[in-house]
Order: C-alpha cells, then structure tokens, then sequence
C-alpha cells in the first residue's frame, strides 16, 4: 500500500498536479471547479463539471468578478441567483451589438477622413471566441500608428459630437460618445502609444520601435461583414503581452486575459514568429512573463502543448500565479501611479532603493554612467526627475510611490519583470 501511494505521488509530481480531495479549502474547491469549466470553455469540451451546492453563490460571485458568467451559468440553474445571472448575460450580449455598431460607426468616420486605425482588443479579440457575444466588452481601443495623424482625429471625432474626457494618461486620450435617441454612453481610447511607458526605459524602446508605422505592416480582420485594420498576429501577441503586464502591475489581471490568450493562440499559431517573440521579450526582459502565461494556458486552459512547444515553466510558480489572478479579479482602470522597477528584490530596503536609483541613472544617462566620476551629479539629476515625475505623470506623492514599489515588488519577483542581472 505504502508503495502504491509513493506511485501515485510520483506520478502527480510529474504531471505538475496534485489530488487534493482531502486537503483543499472550500475557497481552493471552488477555484478548481471554476477553473475546470473554464477550461471546458477553451477546448470546446462537453464533459460536465461537478459542483457542489455550497459552492454555489461563491462560483456565481467569482464569474462576476472575472466577466465569465456566460461560461458558469449553465452549472447555476438551481442556485438562487441564476435569474439575476441570466438577465446579466443578457446585458453583455446586448452591449455586444451596441459596442459593434459603436466601434463600426467611428472606424468608419475615421477611415471617410483618410485616417486609418488599428482596432485593439474588443471585437477583434471576441472574434476568436466560440461565441462571441459571451466576451465582455468595454471601451473602444483604437490605434494610431503614425503620431502625426492624432491632431487631426482629435478635430474629427470633436467635431461630430464625441467629448473628450479629463483623463491623465502617457498612451492614449479618451473620448465619450452619446447616442442621441438611446442615450447609451460609450467611451472611445484613442491611442497614440499601444501601452502606457514603463519606468524601464529599453523596455518602451522597442515598443515604439515595434508598433512604429515604419515597422507595422497592418492585417486585416472582417467582423459582421466589415473589415478592420488590425494588428499582425506575431506583433498582435507581443501587444496582448504588454497590455496584460500593465493590467498584472497596476490593476486587476483576470481570467478573461489568459482566455482572450488562449483563443488567439489557437487561432493564429501558423501565422505568429514564435522565435521573433522570443527575441523581443528578451529585449524588453519580459521572457519569464511570456513563458508563465504561456504554461499557465496549457495546464489550466487547455492550449496546445504543440504551440511553441519549447517554452515551459515552473509548475509551482504558474499555481502561484493563476491563484493571484483569481484573487485579483478583473482588470480595472490603469492608473500609471505606480513605480515599476527594473529589476526583482527579495527584500525592500534603503539599499533596494538606492540600487534601483543607480540602475534607472543609468538607463536615464546611457553614456555618462560609463564614467564614475559623473555619478553623484547623475545620481542628483535622477532623483530630481524622479521627483517631477511622481507628482506630475504618476499623480501621486513620494511616500505612496514607495508603498507601491514594495508591493508590486511581490508581483515582479514572481516573474521576474525587467530582470536587470546583466546590467
């Protein structure tokens, strides 16, 4: 018997999983189950899902916090909830069609002006789903590629009737629209920059250099019968990196994230450079963050083990992680207040601030750090740009931005975003 259980555990150790009928949490439970129908979802499978009938109203709170009550709400019909649930999906499948029609109409003003734009997110990510409506909508995302064409789009959307939105932010300006016989609100992201700039300067080099109209060669996407100007899929996905790193720092990660990852994947694994992503994440060192994301997909959402198929991870760290996006919920608004280091620490301290100081003069000076002597005038200038910057791009005071380096020290160090070792 002793060695049948040695067996078994062995063969747990090697699949990455662990049985833990008797010794997971309701809350672990509960995470399990959801994760199951979840993946049921992504790999269009039938089997059905065991739930507990405790576990009820805590499954339908978390598919509310992650925007996936679509999913979960065939395994709700005998839960109290289930109508408010039902009328919910409703909603989504409702605001679908008006976000279409919304997205449709200001593509369609932009492109009659001579501006073309690529469609981020929304839609286009909907379009990979088994069922499109069940993605939830937001904003509108739209992008432009070349700088010189803002200005003019600024003076068209205002123009005919959208408002801009007093809104602090190094990647985009916003807009709200108002339907004139509904009265539905709908707001518009125009960007400028596909993500909000980071404090690691090398890292918003390439990302410019990448998205820039000299290197963006446009695809296209047809959704209901009309065709939009999107991302090519080996640069959509290095987008779709970036734009889960800055909702994973400063807002709320959320399943609906890696779902959105997965269903890309699959869709377009032929036509994405695996080696070309590969080298741009070792350049804006955000490899670690590529390959848990990727792993976390395959064991908790099916994806292909074939897609890149090199590329794998600490199974204990992807557990780790999954549990703090579940955790987390759904992402929110990118506030851009937080300072985002260039590097990992296993300890905050004076030290820690000092060193990462150090780091950002010399990303800040990249020829005058080469010379020692230099450094405490450097180091000084640092520090004053620092400053300017807390309370004028970050919005926020010295002390809270030190609070927030700490914490989100404890999301990096996970991953390892922008490890700085060889620096």
């Amino acid at each position: 018997m002793i060695y049948l259980l040695l067996f078994i555990t062995a063969i747990q150790s090697l699949n990455g999983t662990h049985f833990t009928h008797f010794q997971e949490t309701p809350m672990e439970r509960i995470y399990n189950t959801y994760l199951k129908i979840i993946k049921n979802i992504c790999t269009g499978s039938d089997h059905s899902v065991s739930v507990h009938p405790e576990d009820l109203p805590a499954l339908a709170k978390l598919a509310q916090e992650h925007c996936t009550v679509p999913f979960v709400l065939p395994y709700l019909r005998s839960a109290s909830v289930y109508p408010a649930m039902k009328q919910q999906v409703k909603g989504m499948m409702l605001d679908y069609y008006q976000i279409e029609h919304f997205t449709r109409l200001t593509v369609s003003l932009l492109r009659k002006n001579n501006i073309d734009c690529y469609l981020l997110k929304g839609l286009s990510l909907a379009d990979c789903y088994p069922v499109p409506e069940y993605r939830k909508l937001g904003d509108l995302d739209l992008y432009l590629a070349d700088p010189s064409d803002l200005t003019r789009a600024q003076a068209i959307l205002e123009s005919n009737g959208y408002i801009s939105e007093d809104e602090l932010s190094d990647h985009h300006v916003t807009y709200r629209y108002i339907f004139p016989k509904t009265g539905r609100r709908f707001l518009l992201e125009l960007h400028y920059r596909v993500v909000g700039q980071y404090q690691y300067s090398p890292a918003n080099k390439l990302v410019d250099s990448v998205f820039s109209p000299k290197c963006l060669k446009a695809s296209t996407q047809t959704i209901h019968g009309y065709t939009y100007t999107v991302l090519p899929p080996t640069e959509y996905t290095f987008y779709m990196l970036h734009h889960m790193l800055k909702h994973y720092l400063y807002s709320g990660f959320g399943i609906r994230l890696l779902c959105d990852f997965t269903f890309y994947l699959k869709r377009h694994e032929k036509e994405i450079n695996f080696r070309q992503i590969h080298e741009w994440c070792r350049e804006s060192r955000i490899s670690h963050l590529y390959e848990i994301i990727l792993e976390c997909c395959r064991k908790y959402l099916g994806l292909s083990d074939s897609i890149d198929a090199r590329t794998q991870y600490n199974p204990h760290d992807c557990h780790d992680f999954i549990i703090q996006i579940l955790k987390d919920g759904d992402m929110g608004t990118d506030i851009s207040q937080s300072l985002v280091g260039s590097s990992s620490y296993q300890k905050v301290n004076f030290l820690t601030y000092f060193k990462e100081g150090h780091i950002q003069m010399k990303v800040r000076f990249p020829k005058a750090s080469h010379y020692p002597v230099l450094w405490p005038a450097l180091w000084c200038i640092t520090f004053i740009c620092f400053i300017r910057n807390t309370y004028t791009v970050r919005n926020t005071t010295f002390h809270q931005t030190l609070h927030s380096f700490k914490k989100i020290n404890q999301k990096t160090k996970l991953i390892h975003i922008f490890e700085n070792s060889d620096s």
